[in-house]
């Protein structure tokens, strides 16, 4: 099991305090584990019984070896024993061709499409309107209308600037959504100044 607080232990155990043992100390407890180990041994030796076989178990044991050592040993003739490791070879290339698994066939198929040729919006549609709506404004010099044409102004401006990072940039979805919001923006503006004229 992993100690969680691994550190923690381990700085608590460096600062316990150390202590030496004396020199004596470390002696006279070698002197007593020899003699333990020493005494154990000759205890446990003089609890084992002993047994003395028979001679007859020794004579038989020594007959039983010399027969084994003259005993001729039958080898099969070198034809039954190629015969036998050619029967051996076939059998395990048979059993690998029968078992073997090719996995499964990985193919792979593709087409070619023709991306749709890009849209082109129109941004400056309604300009007109929004110009005719500027010329009110100033003819009429109201503070609230005023406001509301200076806002108008602003949103162009951001317009213009935008519409500019479109042709440097190209047709970026993030600059076309960011468009499109200034103007719903302006769009808003405008409704409101109609409104109010």
């Amino acid at each position: 099991m992993k100690e969680k607080n691994y550190q923690t232990l381990r700085d608590a155990l460096d600062r316990l305090p150390r202590y030496e043992g004396d020199a004596r100390c470390w002696s006279a407890i070698k002197a007593m584990l020899d003699d333990a180990a020493e005494g154990a041994t000759a205890r446990l030796a003089d609890r084992l019984p002993t047994y003395a076989p028979p001679p007859a178990v020794w004579n038989g044991v020594n007959k039983g070896l010399d027969v084994t050592k003259r005993a001729p040993v039958r080898r099969l003739p070198r034809r039954w024993a190629s015969m036998a490791a050619a029967v051996a070879v076939v059998v395990s290339f048979s059993v690998v061709f029968l078992t073997y698994n090719p996995g499964p066939e990985v193919s792979y198929a593709y087409s070619r499409e023709t991306a749709p040729p890009p849209v082109v919006a129109d941004w400056d549609n309604d300009e007109t309107s929004f110009n005719r709506a500027r010329l009110e404004v100033a003819q009429r010099n109201e503070p609230h209308l005023n406001n509301l044409g200076h806002e108008l102004d602003e949103l162009t401006s951001a317009r213009e600037e935008v519409k500019a990072m479109l042709v440097a940039y190209g047709e970026d979805p993030g600059i076309v959504r960011q468009l499109a919001e200034i103007e719903r923006e302006r769009n808003d503006v405008y409704r409101r100044i109609i409104v109010e004229l």
